[in-house]
Protein backbone atom coordinates (compact mmCIF):
# COMPACT_ATOMS: atom_id res chain seq x y z
CA UNK A 1 0.00 0.00 0.00
CA UNK A 2 1.25 3.48 -0.89
CA UNK A 3 0.94 6.98 0.57
CA UNK A 4 -0.45 10.01 -1.22
CA UNK A 5 2.18 11.98 -3.12
CA UNK A 6 3.13 15.54 -2.26
CA UNK A 7 4.88 17.48 0.47
CA UNK A 8 1.79 19.37 1.63
CA UNK A 9 -1.94 18.79 1.97
CA UNK A 10 -2.80 20.72 -1.19
CA UNK A 11 -0.64 18.44 -3.34
CA UNK A 12 -1.88 15.34 -1.56
CA UNK A 13 -5.49 16.37 -2.16
CA UNK A 14 -4.74 16.65 -5.88
CA UNK A 15 -3.12 13.22 -5.88
CA UNK A 16 -6.10 11.68 -4.05
CA UNK A 17 -8.52 13.36 -6.44
CA UNK A 18 -6.67 12.08 -9.53
CA UNK A 19 -6.36 8.56 -8.16
CA UNK A 20 -10.15 8.43 -7.76
CA UNK A 21 -10.94 9.81 -11.22
CA UNK A 22 -12.81 7.47 -13.52
CA UNK A 23 -14.78 9.84 -15.73
CA UNK A 24 -16.36 8.39 -18.84
CA UNK A 25 -15.90 4.83 -17.59
CA UNK A 26 -19.10 2.85 -17.30
CA UNK A 27 -19.90 1.21 -13.97
CA UNK A 28 -21.81 -1.73 -15.40
CA UNK A 29 -20.26 -4.94 -14.12
CA UNK A 30 -17.86 -3.02 -11.85
CA UNK A 31 -17.84 -2.86 -8.07
CA UNK A 32 -15.65 0.12 -7.31
CA UNK A 33 -15.82 3.35 -5.36
CA UNK A 34 -14.14 5.57 -7.91
CA UNK A 35 -15.37 8.95 -9.11
CA UNK A 36 -17.59 8.50 -12.17
CA UNK A 37 -19.39 11.86 -12.26
CA UNK A 38 -18.73 15.58 -11.94
CA UNK A 39 -21.20 15.83 -9.07
CA UNK A 40 -19.40 13.18 -7.05
CA UNK A 41 -16.06 14.77 -7.89
CA UNK A 42 -17.26 18.07 -6.44
CA UNK A 43 -18.37 16.39 -3.22
CA UNK A 44 -15.13 14.48 -2.80
CA UNK A 45 -13.05 17.57 -3.30
CA UNK A 46 -15.10 19.18 -0.50
CA UNK A 47 -14.51 16.17 1.78
CA UNK A 48 -10.76 16.25 1.16
CA UNK A 49 -10.58 19.97 1.85
CA UNK A 50 -12.73 19.59 4.97
CA UNK A 51 -10.47 16.97 6.49
CA UNK A 52 -7.28 18.79 5.48
CA UNK A 53 -8.55 22.02 7.07
CA UNK A 54 -9.36 20.11 10.26
CA UNK A 55 -5.91 18.48 10.44
CA UNK A 56 -4.33 21.90 9.89
CA UNK A 57 -6.41 23.40 12.71
CA UNK A 58 -5.18 20.61 15.00
CA UNK A 59 -1.54 21.13 13.96
CA UNK A 60 -1.37 17.61 12.52
CA UNK A 61 1.22 17.09 9.81
CA UNK A 62 2.27 14.32 7.46
CA UNK A 63 0.47 12.29 4.83
CA UNK A 64 -3.28 12.79 4.75
CA UNK A 65 -3.98 9.11 4.31
CA UNK A 66 -1.81 8.11 7.31
CA UNK A 67 -3.85 10.50 9.46
CA UNK A 68 -7.08 8.67 8.60
CA UNK A 69 -7.06 6.89 11.96
CA UNK A 70 -10.09 6.02 14.07
CA UNK A 71 -9.35 8.69 16.70
CA UNK A 72 -8.64 11.45 14.17
CA UNK A 73 -11.75 10.71 12.13
CA UNK A 74 -13.89 10.38 15.25
CA UNK A 75 -12.82 13.85 16.39
CA UNK A 76 -13.22 15.30 12.89
CA UNK A 77 -16.78 14.02 12.44
CA UNK A 78 -17.78 15.15 15.92
CA UNK A 79 -16.82 18.69 14.95
CA UNK A 80 -17.76 18.73 11.26
CA UNK A 81 -21.21 17.16 11.63
CA UNK A 82 -22.28 18.85 14.86
CA UNK A 83 -24.87 21.28 13.51
CA UNK A 84 -26.19 19.11 10.65
CA UNK A 85 -29.47 17.20 10.52
CA UNK A 86 -29.33 13.41 11.10
CA UNK A 87 -29.96 12.54 7.44
CA UNK A 88 -27.26 15.00 6.29
CA UNK A 89 -24.83 13.47 8.78
CA UNK A 90 -25.62 9.98 7.52
CA UNK A 91 -25.14 10.98 3.87
CA UNK A 92 -21.83 12.69 4.69
CA UNK A 93 -20.53 9.63 6.54
CA UNK A 94 -21.56 7.22 3.80
CA UNK A 95 -20.02 9.36 1.07
CA UNK A 96 -16.80 9.86 3.03
CA UNK A 97 -16.59 6.11 3.65
CA UNK A 98 -17.03 5.43 -0.07
CA UNK A 99 -14.20 7.85 -0.84
CA UNK A 100 -11.83 6.07 1.57
CA UNK A 101 -12.81 2.73 0.03
CA UNK A 102 -12.01 4.15 -3.40
CA UNK A 103 -8.59 5.34 -2.26
CA UNK A 104 -7.82 1.93 -0.79
CA UNK A 105 -8.90 0.29 -4.06
CA UNK A 106 -6.32 2.55 -5.69
CA UNK A 107 -3.61 1.14 -3.42
CA UNK A 108 -3.62 3.99 -0.85
CA UNK A 109 -3.02 2.95 2.75
CA UNK A 110 -5.99 3.74 5.06
CA UNK A 111 -5.19 2.89 8.73
CA UNK A 112 -8.85 3.13 9.81
CA UNK A 113 -9.69 -0.06 7.94
CA UNK A 114 -7.15 -1.95 10.05
CA UNK A 115 -8.25 -0.34 13.33
CA UNK A 116 -12.05 -0.49 13.07
CA UNK A 117 -13.66 -1.94 9.97
CA UNK A 118 -17.16 -1.16 11.32
CA UNK A 119 -16.40 2.50 12.15
CA UNK A 120 -18.78 4.06 9.62
CA UNK A 121 -21.52 1.45 10.02
CA UNK A 122 -21.53 2.00 13.78
CA UNK A 123 -21.80 5.79 13.48
CA UNK A 124 -24.63 5.54 10.94
CA UNK A 125 -26.48 3.05 13.14
CA UNK A 126 -26.24 5.44 16.11
CA UNK A 127 -27.51 8.36 14.04
CA UNK A 128 -30.46 6.35 12.74
CA UNK A 129 -31.40 5.40 16.27
CA UNK A 130 -31.20 9.01 17.43
CA UNK A 131 -33.19 10.29 14.46
CA UNK A 132 -36.08 7.97 15.31
CA UNK A 133 -36.08 8.64 19.05
CA UNK A 134 -38.43 11.61 19.31
CA UNK A 135 -40.94 10.11 16.90
CA UNK A 136 -41.02 6.88 18.89
CA UNK A 137 -41.89 8.91 21.99
CA UNK A 138 -39.76 6.68 24.22
CA UNK A 139 -39.87 7.19 27.96
CA UNK A 140 -37.75 5.40 30.60
CA UNK A 141 -40.10 4.40 33.42
CA UNK A 142 -37.32 3.30 35.79
CA UNK A 143 -34.70 5.87 34.86
CA UNK A 144 -33.03 6.07 38.30
CA UNK A 145 -32.54 2.28 38.38
CA UNK A 146 -31.20 2.27 34.81
CA UNK A 147 -28.63 4.95 35.66
CA UNK A 148 -27.64 3.07 38.82
CA UNK A 149 -27.12 -0.09 36.75
CA UNK A 150 -25.07 1.82 34.20
CA UNK A 151 -22.78 3.09 36.96
CA UNK A 152 -22.26 -0.49 38.07
CA UNK A 153 -21.56 -1.66 34.51
CA UNK A 154 -19.17 1.19 33.67
CA UNK A 155 -18.92 4.26 35.91
CA UNK A 156 -18.21 6.74 33.11
CA UNK A 157 -21.30 5.55 31.20
CA UNK A 158 -23.45 6.11 34.29
CA UNK A 159 -22.00 9.60 34.70
CA UNK A 160 -22.74 10.58 31.09
CA UNK A 161 -26.29 9.21 31.37
CA UNK A 162 -26.86 11.06 34.65
CA UNK A 163 -25.68 14.33 33.10
CA UNK A 164 -28.13 13.83 30.26
CA UNK A 165 -31.03 13.12 32.58
CA UNK A 166 -30.34 15.60 35.40
CA UNK A 167 -29.49 18.46 33.05
CA UNK A 168 -31.78 17.62 30.08
CA UNK A 169 -28.90 17.75 27.61
CA UNK A 170 -27.91 15.87 24.47
CA UNK A 171 -25.27 13.18 24.28
CA UNK A 172 -22.77 15.52 22.60
CA UNK A 173 -23.15 18.11 25.35
CA UNK A 174 -22.86 15.50 28.11
CA UNK A 175 -19.60 14.24 26.63
CA UNK A 176 -18.26 17.79 26.52
CA UNK A 177 -19.27 18.46 30.13
CA UNK A 178 -17.72 15.23 31.42
CA UNK A 179 -14.53 16.01 29.46
CA UNK A 180 -14.19 19.58 30.77
CA UNK A 181 -16.22 20.02 33.99
CA UNK A 182 -14.12 22.92 35.30
CA UNK A 183 -14.86 24.85 32.12
CA UNK A 184 -18.59 24.90 32.84
CA UNK A 185 -19.13 24.52 36.61
CA UNK A 186 -19.46 27.91 38.32
CA UNK A 187 -20.84 28.31 41.85
CA UNK A 188 -23.13 25.32 41.65
CA UNK A 189 -24.34 26.05 38.12
CA UNK A 190 -23.51 24.84 34.62
CA UNK A 191 -22.75 27.96 32.59
CA UNK A 192 -22.02 28.66 28.92
CA UNK A 193 -22.68 25.11 27.74
CA UNK A 194 -23.13 25.24 23.97
CA UNK A 195 -25.90 23.19 22.39
CA UNK A 196 -27.00 22.33 18.87
CA UNK A 197 -26.68 25.15 16.38
CA UNK A 198 -24.20 26.92 18.69
CA UNK A 199 -27.04 28.08 20.95
CA UNK A 200 -25.91 28.53 24.55
CA UNK A 201 -28.05 26.92 27.23
CA UNK A 202 -29.53 28.97 30.04
CA UNK A 203 -27.54 28.51 33.25
CA UNK A 204 -28.49 25.20 34.87
CA UNK A 205 -28.56 24.48 38.60
CA UNK A 206 -26.18 21.57 39.16
CA UNK A 207 -27.30 18.97 41.72
CA UNK A 208 -24.63 18.58 44.40
CA UNK A 209 -24.38 14.81 43.94
CA UNK A 210 -23.68 15.28 40.23
CA UNK A 211 -21.16 18.06 40.85
CA UNK A 212 -19.22 15.78 43.20
CA UNK A 213 -19.18 13.00 40.61
CA UNK A 214 -18.12 15.32 37.79
CA UNK A 215 -15.27 16.91 39.72
CA UNK A 216 -14.15 13.58 41.16
CA UNK A 217 -14.23 11.63 37.90
CA UNK A 218 -10.88 10.17 36.89
CA UNK A 219 -12.08 7.65 34.31
CA UNK A 220 -11.02 8.04 30.69
CA UNK A 221 -13.81 9.21 28.40
CA UNK A 222 -15.29 6.41 26.30
CA UNK A 223 -16.22 6.63 22.62
CA UNK A 224 -19.79 7.38 21.55
CA UNK A 225 -19.97 3.90 20.06
CA UNK A 226 -19.13 2.36 23.43
CA UNK A 227 -21.77 4.52 25.11
CA UNK A 228 -24.29 3.44 22.50
CA UNK A 229 -23.65 -0.27 23.08
CA UNK A 230 -23.68 0.15 26.88
CA UNK A 231 -27.18 1.62 26.58
CA UNK A 232 -28.34 -1.03 24.10
CA UNK A 233 -28.00 -3.59 26.89
CA UNK A 234 -31.11 -1.95 28.38
CA UNK A 235 -32.77 -1.33 25.00
CA UNK A 236 -32.53 2.46 25.31
CA UNK A 237 -30.81 5.22 23.36
CA UNK A 238 -28.93 8.26 24.60
CA UNK A 239 -31.75 10.63 23.64
CA UNK A 240 -34.18 8.71 25.84
CA UNK A 241 -32.59 10.35 28.89
CA UNK A 242 -33.18 13.86 27.55
CA UNK A 243 -36.72 12.95 26.56
CA UNK A 244 -37.47 11.38 29.96
CA UNK A 245 -35.96 14.37 31.76
CA UNK A 246 -38.17 16.79 29.84
CA UNK A 247 -41.30 14.76 30.58
CA UNK A 248 -40.48 14.37 34.28
CA UNK A 249 -39.71 18.07 34.78
CA UNK A 250 -42.84 19.05 32.88
CA UNK A 251 -45.01 16.90 35.14
CA UNK A 252 -43.29 18.32 38.24
CA UNK A 253 -44.03 21.86 37.13
CA UNK A 254 -47.68 21.06 36.49
CA UNK A 255 -47.99 19.50 39.96
CA UNK A 256 -46.52 22.64 41.49
CA UNK A 257 -49.42 24.67 40.07
CA UNK A 258 -47.76 26.23 37.03
CA UNK A 259 -50.00 26.50 33.96
CA UNK A 260 -49.38 24.08 31.12
CA UNK A 261 -48.41 26.94 28.81
CA UNK A 262 -45.87 28.38 31.24
CA UNK A 263 -44.51 24.92 32.07
CA UNK A 264 -43.99 24.24 28.36
CA UNK A 265 -42.15 27.55 27.91
CA UNK A 266 -39.85 26.75 30.80
CA UNK A 267 -39.11 23.25 29.51
CA UNK A 268 -38.45 24.61 26.02
CA UNK A 269 -35.87 26.96 27.50
CA UNK A 270 -34.40 24.13 29.56
CA UNK A 271 -34.01 21.99 26.44
CA UNK A 272 -32.55 24.89 24.45
CA UNK A 273 -35.20 24.42 21.76
CA UNK A 274 -35.80 27.17 19.24
CA UNK A 275 -38.99 25.68 17.81
CA UNK A 276 -42.07 25.01 19.94
CA UNK A 277 -43.08 22.09 17.71
CA UNK A 278 -40.01 20.12 18.81
CA UNK A 279 -40.85 20.62 22.48
CA UNK A 280 -44.39 19.43 21.74
CA UNK A 281 -42.98 16.05 20.64
CA UNK A 282 -41.23 15.68 23.98
CA UNK A 283 -44.19 16.74 26.10
CA UNK A 284 -47.05 15.01 24.34
CA UNK A 285 -48.78 13.15 27.13
CA UNK A 286 -49.99 9.59 26.78
CA UNK A 287 -53.76 9.34 26.73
Amino acid sequence: MANLKGGNYQKQIKDAFHRLESFGVGRVGKNDNLTHSDKLAEKRMMYLKDIADYFTSQNLEGKLNKLFTKDNLDNFFNQRLEALSPITKINYLRSFSSMLNGLEQQNVYIPLHYEDKDFFDDRVKILKDQAETIIENRYIDNVDLIIQNLYEDRAITGLIAQCQYDLSIRQEEAFELVSNPLKYIQNGYIENLIGKGNHIYVDKLLPLHLEIRLLGNQDELISKSTYYYDLQKYEISSHDFRFTSARDKFEEKLKSGISEKEAKLQISSELNHKREAITDYYLKRTE
